[in-house]
Formats: C-alpha cells, sequence, structure tokens
C-alpha cells in the first residue's frame, strides 16, 4: 500500500514538472478530436525524439504507463524515477515479459502507452515499421486504442550521444520550440490476439492513422 501511494505520488509530481516545463519551454499545440476514454486503453504514438513518453503523458489524467527501452532504466537518478512511476522496461529479446506486464495492468483498468515503431521516428521523416505489440495488447485486454500523432520542427532537434553502461545511446532531445500533439478517435478493434496477419494488419492500418495525425501536426506548426 505505501509502495502504491509512492507510485501515484512519483508520478503525478513528475507530470506536474513536465507541464510546467511544457508551459515555460515549448510552445504546446494539443488538438483532441474526441474525448478520451476513461479507464483501460492503449495510447500509441509515433516517436520523432527521445522527449516523447515525458510529455506524452500530459495527454491523460489517469496514471499512464509507457513501454521504454530498458537501457534508460539504467541512467542514475532517471532510472530510479521510471520504476518508481511503474513504467514498464523492454529487455532485448525479452518482449514477451513486457508485453504480459502490460496486459495485466489493462486488465486492471490502467493507461498503456506505446511508441509503436519501437524506436525513434526516421531522421529522414516519416514512420518506422510497426511493431505489433500495441494492437496485441488491444485485443488481448478488448481496450480500445487512441492513436496520437506528434509534430515537431526538425531543425530543433538536439542529437546527443551518451554512455549507458557501456553502451553509446544517441538521444535525439527536443528542448524548445513549438510541439504539437493529435488525439485522434479511439479506435475499438476486433479478432484474436493470435491471428498473426490480422494484427500484422491492423497495426500496419494503427499506424498509418498515427501517420495521418502527425502531418496535422507539423501542419499547425509550420512543417512540411
Amino acid at each position: 500500500m505505501v509502495r502504491f501511494f509512492g507510485d501515484r505520488l512519483m508520478y503525478f509530481a513528475g507530470r506536474k514538472l513536465v507541464r510546467l516545463y511544457m508551459e515555460v519551454g515549448l510552445s504546446m499545440d494539443i488538438v483532441r478530436q474526441a474525448p478520451m476514454p476513461r479507464g483501460a486503453k492503449v495510447i500509441v504514438a509515433n516517436h520523432p525524439t527521445t522527449s516523447d513518453p515525458f510529455l506524452i503523458t500530459a495527454l491523460s489524467r489517469e496514471h499512464a504507463i509507457i513501454l521504454i527501452k530498458e537501457v534508460l532504466f539504467k541512467i542514475p537518478v532517471f532510472g530510479v524515477y521510471l520504476k518508481w512511476c511503474r513504467h514498464i522496461p523492454v529487455k532485448p529479446g525479452e518482449g514477451h515479459k513486457a508485453f504480459e506486464a502490460a496486459a495485466g495492468l489493462l486488465r486492471r483498468g490502467k493507461t498503456i502507452i506505446v511508441f509503436m515503431e519501437g524506436d525513434i521516428s526516421p531522421a529522414e521523416g516519416g514512420m518506422g515499421k510497426p511493431k505489433t505489440g500495441a494492437v496485441r495488447l488491444a485485443l488481448t485486454a478488448k481496450a480500445p486504442v487512441v492513436p496520437v500523432g506528434i509534430g515537431v520542427r526538425k531543425e530543433r532537434v538536439k542529437r546527443v550521444y551518451s554512455v549507458v553502461k557501456g553502451t553509446r545511446e544517441l538521444g535525439t532531445w527536443y528542448l524548445s520550440g513549438p510541439y504539437a500533439m493529435t488525439v485522434g478517435k479511439a479506435l475499438y478493434i476486433t479478432g484474436e490476439a493470435e491471428d498473426r496477419e490480422r494484427v500484422r494488419r491492423l497495426s500496419a492500418q494503427v499506424l498509418e492513422k498515427v501517420a495521418v495525425l502527425a502531418r496535422e501536426s507539423e501542419k499547425r506548426i509550420g512543417y512540411t
């Protein structure tokens, strides 16, 4: 019980700091095409910058849990914060563990955030290939999918290399300037999570919806 309240305290304290940064450091532009459903849902988005996981949590008033690369949990202080907020590490070769953890939280009414490309979007623009985990999660837990398209000014992205536990990692940080998110209508998809062909087809369709929303976000901040 103490840990539960500690999680919530750390999460919402961190989100207040994020909101403050959004107001001071960024020119935020958020458009919602429809109200976001309450309770269990899978928020899916493109991933143009390393800053996205911090900023996207502002979209939901509920405690949203992100699937994040495991290496980020090794960063001093920041990694501890991620653990306290109950974000889920995705380890290479152990994606099934992250999937089961996320599915269990969805069944308990939590919100899960997934960046469908699995990594940062291509530097030249566009989207990477869709991973199928988000759609499989939604089908497994019978939860709606909420697509989000993020738009940034690419000339403002700061590329910074750092070494984390002996691994050289590229951070594409967005520290200032216009940052836009377009939240689409919730998608209620049906089918069996074990139907691989249908899951692949649905994943491509969902990512295309995200791409359309991302282009709308880019247009609003003058990036085409």
